[in-house]
């Protein structure tokens, strides 16, 4: 590992328990930090993160587990957050396939198992120095991208994250104009997100189209339309933060007053055809206000193509689920054969 110079990486430290406070300290400290916070809750370290976004965060998930993965979600994607490319690690000691993926999903950029090491610790800091992923911006995920293999559809652009880590580790710090580097980077996600959200809201209407007409309608059709509201929320906030939103700005507040009507029209009986189509154009509309310089058959395509790719993948888990009940008859039914046959003999 090249010779790191950590004395000037701000780090924090967010455990439950005492011992593991001690250990990661004592570790980092051995490495050259000099400047480690640490916290004995999530939300005390939530609040010291308002004021400043450290370079490293080492984050406990055993003992607050949810807490832990909404801080994680809330510091890539908040505006209040000084730094949400912070490299964030979070610990464990039992490091089971969901909480990996559920770490994951939140926007972490690695899982360290406990009993952590220096050299443990070191190799994973020289990983996030050197080779550290960069970053993808969906309509729900900021963060280092998800994917081991080549992304379908439209391609979606990574963002080389700052990493105030490397910059400090390497020496780097005193030679670079830090706030433009995330102003450019923060201007960066702000579009992608304007994007991605407007292929979202209208992948949300299109998929529930078809149930949102059938009587009753269907439960899943109306719980996707509901989602939309939420996601035209964080456009508008997004919107907000530019000098001249533009005509993005009213189409999103037609478009949440219209799915939030059709929801309730939903929740009470079948919705008419013509109120669909009118928030069908709606998204479309916004698709369009938001990505003037892209064509608006190109952005159905993918909408289409993303609702095709969901519904195969809820027929396959149906599918699946199905096989796995029948099976498990099966076996039930042997089983009570095979008990029938021992109380006979």
């Amino acid at each position: 590992m090249p010779d790191y110079d950590f004395s000037l990486v701000d780090a924090a430290i967010i455990d439950t328990q005492s011992n593991g406070q001690r250990v990661l300290r004592e570790v980092l400290a051995r490495l050259g930090m000099k400047r480690t916070g640490v916290h004995n809750s999530v939300q005390d370290a939530t609040e010291a993160m308002t004021a400043a976004t450290p370079d490293l965060i080492l984050l406990d998930t055993d003992g607050e587990e949810a807490e832990a993965l909404r801080l994680i979600r809330r510091l890539r994607n908040e505006p209040d957050t000084r730094n949400p490319y912070a490299c964030i690690v979070a610990t464990t000691w039992q490091p089971t396939p969901l909480l990996v993926m559920r770490v994951t999903n939140a926007g972490a950029d690695d899982l360290l198992v406990k009993p952590v090491s220096p050299k443990k610790v070191q190799d994973r800091l020289g990983a996030l120095i050197e080779s550290r992923k960069k970053f993808v911006v969906t309509a729900d995920y900021t963060g280092p991208d998800r994917r081991k293999s080549p992304r379908e559809g439209a391609q979606v652009p990574l963002l080389d994250a700052p990493n105030t880590l490397r910059l400090k580790a390497t020496n780097r710090w005193a030679h670079i104009n830090a706030r433009q580097l995330m102003a450019e980077a923060n201007h960066f996600v702000n579009e992608q997100k304007l994007l991605r959200i407007s292929v979202q809201v209208a992948f949300l209407i299109e998929f529930a189209a078809p149930g949102l007409t059938a009587r009753p309608p269907e439960r899943m059709a109306v719980e996707h339309l509901a989602r939309a509201p939420a996601f035209l929320d964080d456009l508008l906030r997004r919107l907000d933060d530019l000098s001249e939103p533009g005509p993005a700005e009213s189409v999103a507040k037609s478009l949440k007053m219209m799915a939030e009507r059709l929801r309730l029209q939903a929740e009470s009986g079948a919705v008419a055809e013509e109120e669909l189509e009118r928030v069908r154009a709606l998204a479309r509309d916004l698709m369009q206000a938001v990505d003037a310089a892209r064509s608006l058959e190109a952005m159905m395509a993918e909408v289409a193509a993303a609702v095709t790719g969901y519904r195969t993948r809820l027929e396959q888990m149906a599918q699946a689920k199905a096989e796995a009940a029948k099976a498990a008859l099966v076996v039930s039914a042997a089983n009570g054969d095979a008990a029938k046959e021992a109380v006979g003999s």
